[in-house]
């Protein structure tokens, strides 16, 4: 029994009239009077009964009617699904972050994904750089959104460009330069500073380290941190100043002074990572929704 039998019924047995349901379909009378008698055959009886003006279904057709349109209605959404798992909207992602939710329009790309593709499951895993790439090279994750040099990641890997940020300075309000620095930070050189802990030597301190040395600012006084989010606390309790990409600003409090950094390119790139081999439909998705939302 052929899907095409079941529809041409379907569309017969509503109309009530074999040429109506034809042109319908698109095919002459005798090929749908055909279909017809192919299923009435197989079936081992009679579906329709011929009247004055067209035809009606006899009480087996009635009885095979709305089975008839489960399965048409079966199909047709069994081709829908394998349609949304060949585009990659169906399946399971594990992505990696670490502070990269504080990127504004990550967790509104998440928000965007969750809501509009309903069918991938996505897990989110929060680890350092080091442990995102081991995880990523043994399938544990999926992707990764993290600030990291191209020439640090490891041969089987790739990044994506998604966002860039400025960086920004966080001063106390009541320190002896916040009126009179210009935002160049060669100003800073006697400075104690507070970042974040980069055991990897590839992430944002890094980055930000970098940075500082292309502007003649080689800080030495450092207190690492675990965590960006006390950042701003220990910026505000004068343990020392910051360097930090500007939408981390989100998280700051009485006490500390925003200052713009006077260097064009002093910015930090958040990069999605993912496997150069990579197959996965609902991972290649999802790196195509990403594009356009840093």
């Amino acid at each position: 029994m052929e899907l095409r039998h079941l529809k041409a019924f379907v569309i017969a047995a509503d109309l009530q009239h074999f040429s109506k349901a034809a042109e319908q379909l698109g095919i002459a009378q005798p090929a749908l009077s055909q279909l017809m008698r192919t299923l009435e055959s197989e079936l081992g009886l009679a579906l329709f009964r011929r009247e004055h003006r067209g035809v009606a279904l006899t009480a087996a057709g009635m009885a095979f009617l709305p089975h008839a349109r489960q399965s048409i209605e079966s199909s047709e959404l069994a081709s829908a699904a394998a349609r949304r798992a060949r585009r990659g909207e169906v399946g399971e992602i594990n992505i990696g972050y670490h502070s990269a939710l504080f990127e504004a329009n990550l967790p509104q790309l998440l928000r965007h994904y969750f809501s509009t593709f309903p069918e991938v499951k996505v897990s989110l895993v929060d680890a350092g750089i080091r442990a995102q790439f081991d995880m990523l090279l043994d399938h544990t994750l999926d992707l990764a959104f993290a600030r990291v040099f191209k020439d640090h990641l490891p041969d089987r890997l790739r990044t994506h460009h998604f966002s860039q940020s400025n960086l920004v300075l966080l001063m106390p309000d009541n320190h002896e330069l916040v009126e009179s620095f210009t935002g160049e930070l060669a100003m800073l050189r006697h400075e104690k500073f507070v970042f974040l802990h980069d055991t990897a030597g590839i992430g944002l301190t890094s980055h930000t380290l970098q940075a500082c040395r292309k502007n003649q600012l080689h800080p030495e006084n450092i207190m690492y941190v675990p965590s960006l989010m006390s950042i701003p606390g220990l910026v505000a309790a004068g343990i020392g100043l910051s360097i930090v990409p500007e939408t981390m600003t989100r998280l700051t409090m009485p006490g500390v002074r925003i200052i713009p950094l006077a260097q064009e390119e002093v910015v930090s790139e958040l990069s999605l990572i993912s496997r150069i081999d990579e197959r996965s439909s609902a991972v290649l998705h999802f790196i195509e929704e990403a594009n356009g939302w840093g």
